[in-house]
């Protein structure tokens, strides 16, 4: 049973000493609300990691974007059996990246405060406690033991050496891994997500869908008639024609969408967290930008967007189905316009309409 420290008299003063709290508490907490997706997080919270107060998305992505990649498989697979209730307590420790692109190793905890009637998890509160001194304290020991075991402290300098070595060989690696990794997953002409990228990043968000019950919107639009433009004025304009193109509808989406070139003149945005009718609104703000804006003197374009919703049971292949089917009905209804699936079942997201960059 929770042991009751306070006995507030009105909810303002309850609000009032839990805000003081959170307010001189260390460590950080947090609180999600999966009907909204919300995730709340308190001051201490940012000044562990170093960043300003209230200045990161109140959401999931916040978090999940800060998780060491080399931490991020185990850390998912525990929240998710957690959420699912296959697995009762939560404790696990991981590191988080700060605001000056280091790692900081933390213990992570939570209670489930309520759930939905099929027993997953409906609102969950946690802290996050810095364990950094203790981490370093265990590296230091493994250190000393490891030297010990090779029987002589005299090796450490020589030890030291071949390590400083192997670090800036190890640098000297992930500098090449990242060049490959940047040129495997970059269109080269437009500097948005590639094909493969694309598969990537729509399948995580399909199981981020899945995980915390959030809306998914994909959208398909390629450029009207681009083959005319590469006919009439040629290929180094039809280029700068995608370019453009590409530069002014990046400027517009959010930070959590992808976008990428799915090939030629077709492109493809993942929206996630948002309902198909939003999705709709926002490519349909998209799609006046794109007729508005003059590429150059005397040259305009026009695109078409097909635009799904995802379904919990939906694969990756249904969704961009459902979407190039719209675009292909965009296209035979006259083009530049936006057209969305036919939906004959009832979407089971619940949760609000969410703002848009688009507006």
């Amino acid at each position: 049973m929770m042991h009751r420290t306070y006995h507030h008299g009105t909810l303002s003063d309850a609000d009032a000493t839990l805000n003081h709290l959170l307010d001189v508490i260390a460590e950080g907490t947090w609180d999600w609300h999966a009907d909204t997706g919300q995730v709340v997080r308190s001051p201490g919270w940012y000044r562990m990691l170093g960043y300003t107060v209230g200045s990161l998305t109140e959401d999931v992505f916040t978090w999940e974007n800060i998780i060491h990649p080399d931490d991020y498989t185990r850390v998912i697979s525990y929240i998710e059996s957690f959420i699912s209730g296959a697995r009762d307590d939560y404790s696990i420790e991981y590191r988080c990246k700060k605001a000056n692109g280091d790692y900081l190793w933390i213990r992570d905890r939570a209670r489930i405060i309520t759930r939905y009637p099929d027993g997953t998890a409906s609102r969950i509160i946690g802290a996050h406690e810095n364990i950094q001194a203790q981490k370093n304290i265990e590296d230091e020991l493994i250190e000393q033991n490891r030297h010990l075991r090779d029987g002589s402290l005299t090796l450490e300098n020589t030890l030291q050496q071949k390590a400083r070595e192997l670090e800036a060989k190890n640098h000297e690696l992930e500098a090449k891994i990242r060049e490959v990794e940047y040129i495997s997953n970059i269109d080269q002409l437009t500097e948005i997500a590639n094909r493969k990228r694309f598969e990537e990043e729509i399948q995580q968000e399909i199981y981020r869908a899945r995980r915390y019950k959030h809306p998914l919107s994909l959208a398909i639009f390629d450029l009207d008639l681009f083959k005319e433009i590469n006919d009439t004025h040629g290929h180094n304009t039809g280029d700068n024609v995608l370019r453009s193109t590409v530069n002014l509808v990046r400027s517009y989406i959010r930070s959590v969408d992808c976008f990428a070139r799915w090939g030629g003149e077709e492109f493809t945005l993942i929206f996630p967290s948002m309902e198909l009718e939003q999705a709709v609104q926002a490519c349909e703000k998209l799609r006046t930008l794109i007729q508005q804006h003059q590429i150059e003197p005397g040259l305009c374009i026009t695109s078409s967007f097909g635009v799904s919703l995802f379904q919990p049971d939906d694969t990756f292949e249904d969704l961009l189905r459902r979407a190039d089917e719209a675009l292909y009905r965009a296209k035979a209804l006259g083009r530049n316009r936006v057209e969305s699936e036919i939906r004959s079942r009832p979407v089971r997201h619940e949760s609000p309409p969410q703002e848009t960059s688009t507006t």
